[in-house]
């Protein structure tokens, strides 16, 4: 959808910047839901997406007269700054609407605790931790057995909505994250659920906007007791995660 001008709308979109490079790979999920939204935007040609990764510790000062946490949104033309959640989903949504990215229901559903089991599960001390990583397995075989039942692409159909650029990005904490702190895998017999996170590894706009393994793992320092297993991450060299097990048949 063009401007009164004719032009396509430039939108802004400020997130917290990734440690490893200060790029705008960042390890806040909700940024990366927005990030993987407008870029599916912009793929369309609905707007001109200009991403901008924020320093926490001394924000920069173009970002500080929002006095918000990112994500940020700025339509430039229109002179709309959405600092809410919600707000930014109901904005974008009908002011970009050419490419409908509305999600099945039960898709919603079905993924809507995955992520409060996951950091349940990471908080978890002695005698809770088998109970909350069964939780959590219950909450990945909920999605696999839906992916399974459905036998399409992404949770919605075959292309990419709402739910996936909500979901994908937890998932890949979880997969990062868990196995760094918990030394836990997502199962290899979850085929219909590896297939997923595989078709959402070949988007451009998960491949765009995913965070470092690194960083997704200093993510949660601080969230949970637990130290990260292996070598401290600030001292590694930065890489993305983005193929699936090799004996994970996702053909």
């Amino acid at each position: 959808m063009s401007g009164e001008d004719g032009q396509i709308p430039h939108v802004q979109l400020f997130v917290k910047r990734s440690i490893m490079d200060n790029s705008h790979k960042s390890s806040c999920p909700i940024c990366q839901r927005w990030f993987m939204v407008l870029f599916l935007k912009s793929e369309a040609k609905e707007l001109a997406l200009t991403v901008f990764p924020v320093n926490m510790k001394n924000p920069e000062p173009e970002f500080k007269e929002y006095h918000a946490t990112p994500p940020v949104v700025v339509l430039v033309q229109e002179n709309v700054v959405l600092t809410d959640n919600l707000r930014i989903e109901q904005y974008i949504t009908s002011r970009f609407n050419a490419l409908d990215l509305t999600s099945d229901k039960q898709a919603e559903n079905v993924c809507s605790d995955i992520y409060i089991k996951f950091n349940a599960y990471l908080k978890a001390v002695d005698q809770t931790v088998q109970t909350k990583e069964r939780q959590l397995l219950g909450e990945l075989k909920r999605i696999n057995d839906f992916l399974e039942q459905n036998g399409s692409q992404f949770l919605s159909g075959n292309e990419m909505t709402l739910v996936d650029c909500d979901v994908m990005p937890k998932l890949q904490h979880i997969r990062i994250a868990g196995k760094s702190y918990r030394n836990f895998e997502i199962p290899s017999e979850f085929t219909a659920l590896w297939k997923y996170i595989g078709n959402c590894y070949d988007t451009k706009a998960f491949r765009e906007s995913c965070p470092y393994d690194q960083d997704i793992i200093l993510h949660y320092e601080g969230k949970t007791a637990l130290k990260p297993l292996g070598k401290n991450p600030t001292l590694q060299r930065a890489s993305t995660t983005v193929t699936v097990p090799g004996l994970v048949e996702t053909d």
